[in-house]
């Protein structure tokens, strides 16, 4: 019986023993798996950090151009974190030095910042802006606040960003409109848009009294053909459409004749005369937009002569009988309304009346309507007399040419009188041989 004991003892400890073995193995494994995560974990988190100083790192190559950075304080106002680490802003510098926005701002500043925390539930897109001298002349920045929760801490988050260049950028734009206001109150201009396929007319600024104040009804989009009379609509419609037509031909504005001079009825209906000068613009959707300025014109213009000049019948038949001065006088279609026989018979036709209500381009020489259209447009458009003299391209012949506003009572030029004169070189050097012959 006591053989069998011991054999049974012997065999429990060996099972013992097996099971006490594999329990070790199976420790060991999971001892040696836990330990594996650890330094896996830990080489991954090393790697992050390489990483992370590595990408910190590459800001330090524009240090000078970082105007943005992120500062992470708790609810008491105790400096966290900040980021990036390479970053030259002086602010940057001074809280980690100071480690509290507490001990950055004044009393006044500080109080400000706190209930700006504190209103920031109720106004979240509405930044704290501030401004900071710290040495190298005002400095402004803007602060953008969001809270965080980790468990029972609340630690607030501020996007902080130097913002000195637009606002100094935006104190010059101020400055530039004001004084673009005072000079166009000063002088009574404007600044004007027009949409060329709906006519849309905006003011950009307003039309101002003889005492440079604003007209309330001259502000934004207005309808500008009830602003003008009827005939100066017309021609500056018909200049828009010759200028909309060369734009898309070309792809440029033209470099000639870019003002035209038109009346606004400014306070209490008077009329005033204004030289709209403008360029056109291709916007999107291939939009063309005709914008510009209005210049006020508060002199009189030069030479006119109006409608209902007091002139004598005999003094007219006399000015028309000059038998080397030919004479024609147009309206803005360009159609001959009178001429003298001087200027029929040049061109053909020994009775005047025969040749009124033909197109000036219908009559005269192309050489000559070249020459004469550049000159009779800037009259029409400036109402200013103009004169021209030179060679025209035929053999020894010289054109003296001058052109008069014919204007109305209300001084808007409707026509135009053309007079010019030819000469011959070979004539002029006849008389000086005779000259020095007697002498």
């Amino acid at each position: 019986m006591g053989l069998v004991w011991l054999r049974g003892v012997k065999v429990d400890s060996k099972k013992d023993y097996i099971i006490n073995m594999q329990v070790s193995v199976s420790l060991l494994i999971a001892v040696s798996f836990f330990c594996l995560l650890v330094v896996t974990a830990f080489v991954i988190a090393v790697l992050l950090i390489r990483d992370l100083l590595h990408k910190q790192k590459i800001y330090s190559n524009f240090a000078n151009y970082l105007g943005d950075f992120l500062v992470i304080v708790s609810k008491e106002g105790r400096l966290i974190d900040a980021t990036p680490t390479y970053i030259s802003d002086p602010l940057y510098v001074l809280i980690l030095r100071q480690r509290s926005f507490k001990k950055i701002f004044s009393a006044a500043e500080y109080k400000r910042f706190t209930e700006y925390l504190k209103g920031l539930d109720a106004y979240p897109d509405i930044p704290f802006v501030f401004s900071q001298d710290l040495g190298d002349g005002l400095s402004w920045y803007e602060i953008r606040a969001s809270m965080q929760k980790q468990g029972a801490d609340i630690h607030m988050v501020l996007l902080l960003k130097n913002v000195t260049l637009d606002v100094e950028s935006r104190t010059q734009r101020d400055d530039l409109k004001e004084k673009v206001d005072m000079l166009l109150q000063n002088t009574g201009d404007f600044l004007w848009s027009m949409d060329v396929d709906t006519r849309t007319f905006t003011f950009l600024t307003p039309l101002v009294d003889d005492e440079g104040r604003a007209i309330p009804r001259t502000q934004g989009v207005q309808d500008i053909r009830a602003m003008m009379p009827e005939e100066d609509y017309a021609f500056f419609d018909k200049h828009l459409n010759a200028r909309i037509v060369e734009f898309r031909a070309t792809g440029q504005n033209s470099s000639e004749n870019r003002g035209v001079r038109l009346r606004l009825q400014g306070e209490n209906g008077k009329l005033d005369w204004y030289a709209f000068c403008g360029r056109l613009y291709t916007e999107e959707n291939a939009k063309i937009v005709f914008r510009g300025s209005a210049r006020r014109m508060d002199l009189e213009l030069e030479s006119p002569v109006a409608e209902n000049s007091a002139m004598s019948e005999s003094t007219q038949v006399s000015a028309l009988a000059f038998p080397d001065i030919r004479m024609f006088w147009i309206d803005r279609d360009y159609k001959i309304c009178g001429c003298n026989q001087a200027f029929s018979l040049a061109f053909g036709s020994p009775i005047p009346k025969d040749i009124e209500g033909k197109r000036l381009l219908e009559v005269v020489r192309p050489r000559y309507f070249s020459l004469f259209h550049g000159v009779l447009s800037e009259v029409f458009e400036k109402g200013l007399s103009k004169s021209w003299k030179g060679a025209f391209g035929v053999g020894n012949r010289l054109l003296w040419f001058n052109a008069v506003p014919l204007k109305r009572d209300d001084g808007y030029t409707y026509r135009v009188l053309g007079v010019y004169l030819q000469l011959d070189e070979n004539d002029f050097s006849s008389v000086n041989n005779l000259i020095t012959e007697k002498k």
